[in-house]
Formats: structure tokens, sequence, C-alpha cells
């Protein structure tokens, strides 16, 4: 008898009870704030999620599901990624790892055609490639909203309280949820602080993980979520974003949080949260 391959699994009885009823709310609630559904492909190219969130994340140097027709590997230009990891590059096609950078392909695309801000969810599988283990699975579900074009603190805002909502109405107790917030800047302060935490880890080479000497050539901010003890113990002495952030973001921050305030939703100012800055500002769910 064929059976199901490892790090899948099957949605039935309660497991599938469970998923229609995240759609419903989320069709109910997120069409009410204007957010229309889409599908997006299941395969994209590699590019689309490099750009996206960077090369030296986990869901490109480790878990990308390659897929597609194999062509020849070629040497990327001067100055590009690597992911070369599980021959990705060689492949050029990738299933989604989650929703958000396929719809903010998307939408960026709808935005190229003269369309106003484009809200969108989605609920959809995704797909990793990476070693099965307890509570990773190699296809698994994901719902989320994205709101493109829109550079208002407001639609942050409206992002973070469309979230707790949604936890709300699938009976979550808000009481034991905890919002953890955080500003990555923009393309303006952004760099500078990304080049101050760089130093820092070249300052601090001989306590610093492999990884994090990595990850200090191309993108130091993720050494904030290194899960080595010593590591992380070690980047707490490091620069933090919220102390970097040019006048415009800081700005921009204070006023997400206001509108949090107005709205009733508790918070966590978390300076060291820096995994993917789109969900950090509230994009994705």
């Amino acid at each position: 008898m064929a059976q199901k391959i490892q790090g899948t699994e099957d949605l039935y009885g309660g497991y599938m009870r469970a998923w229609q009823r995240m759609q419903d709310v989320a069709r109910e609630l997120f069409g009410a704030y204007g957010f229309d559904m889409i599908e997006t492909p299941a395969i994209e190219q590699v590019d689309t999620f490099v750009h996206g969130i960077g090369e030296s994340t986990d869901v490109v140097r480790k878990e990308m599901f390659p897929c597609g027709v194999r062509s020849p590997p070629r040497k990327p230009p001067r100055g590009r990624y690597r992911v070369e990891s599980q021959g990705q590059a060689a492949y050029g096609h990738a299933a989604r790892g989650n929703g958000g950078r396929g719809a903010r392909r998307s939408g960026e695309q709808l935005r190229a055609q003269g369309a106003a801000p484009v809200k969108l969810w989605y609920a959809e599988p995704m797909f990793r490639g990476e070693r099965p283990q307890k509570g990773r699975l190699r296809q698994f579900h994901q719902i989320g909203v994205e709101w493109i074009g829109a550079s208002d603190p407001a639609a942050d805002a409206e992002c973070i309280i469309v979230l707790m909502e949604f936890y709300r109405r699938l009976g979550f107790d808000p009481s034991k949820l905890r919002l953890r917030v955080n500003s990555m800047g923009d393309a303006t302060c952004r760099p500078v602080y990304r080049e101050k935490v760089r130093q820092f880890i070249l300052g601090h080479a001989d306590e610093m993980c492999e990884d994090c000497l990595e990850r200090a050539d191309i993108n130091p901010l993720r050494a904030f979520d290194c899960k080595n003890d010593h590591c992380s113990e070690v980047m707490k002495g490091a620069p933090l974003a919220v102390d970097n952030l040019c006048d415009d973001c800081a700005e921009h921050y204070a006023q997400v949080k206001a509108y949090l305030d107005e709205a009733g939703i508790a918070y966590v100012e978390d300076p060291t949260l820096v995994r993917g800055s789109r969900l950090l500002h509230a994009h994705g769910l």
C-alpha cells in the first residue's frame, strides 16, 4: 500500500474542519476590511523569494524546495545572491515557502499597471525542503494578508489590528497572546544600521558561531535570530534598530504604536525582532 511522503499529512476530520474554519473566519474578516482573496502559483522563480526576504534567511539557504526543469548551472553575476545549498539556482524555480512573496509579486505587477494600493489575502499550502521534524512539515498551510503600495502607518496598524481580531474570532484568549513589534527602518537608514551590526559581529568574531560570521557579510541582522545561546548572549550588546532609525522611520513607527494604543491593542516592543522586515511592518500575518 502506498504511503504518504514523510513530512506531509492528510487534512481530514478535525484537521480539515479547523482549516475550513480558519478560512471562513479569514474570508469574512479580511473581506470586511477590503482585502481581496488571491491564489498565486505554487511554483515561483527563485528570484521572487531571494529579492523578497534576502539570501541569508533559512527559507532560501536551507528550506527552499527546488523544482522544475534543471538547467546547466551558471555563475551568478557579481554582487548577486548565492543560493547553492540545495541546487536552487540550477533549477531556477521553487515551490512557495510562504504566501507573502507571491502575493506581493502579483500586487506589484498590478501596481505597475496603474492600480491603486492593493489589499490581498491568501490561504494556501506552502512547501519546505528541510528535513521534517516535530512541528515542521514539508507541506503546511498558511493564511496571511498583504497591503501593497501603502506607506501610511495606518495601513501597518490596520494589518496588526486585523491579525489580533483574527485570533480573537478563532477563540484565542487575547490575554494569553503576546504581540511583539519592531521597526527595521527603510532603504535610507537600514543599510547604515546593517553595517553597524556587521562591524559589531566582526569585532566579536572569536565569540560567534560560523553561521553568524557568514551572516555578517550576507545579512548581519539575522545574527539576532541565532539559536546558539552564546551568540544570543553576545548579540545583547549589539546596536539596536530602534536606536538607529532615520527621522521619517522613527515617526512612522511612533504613529503605528499610537494607532495600536488608540485601538486598545496590547503589544511588547522587541528591538531584536528581525525575521522579515515586511512582516515586522505588519504586511504579512
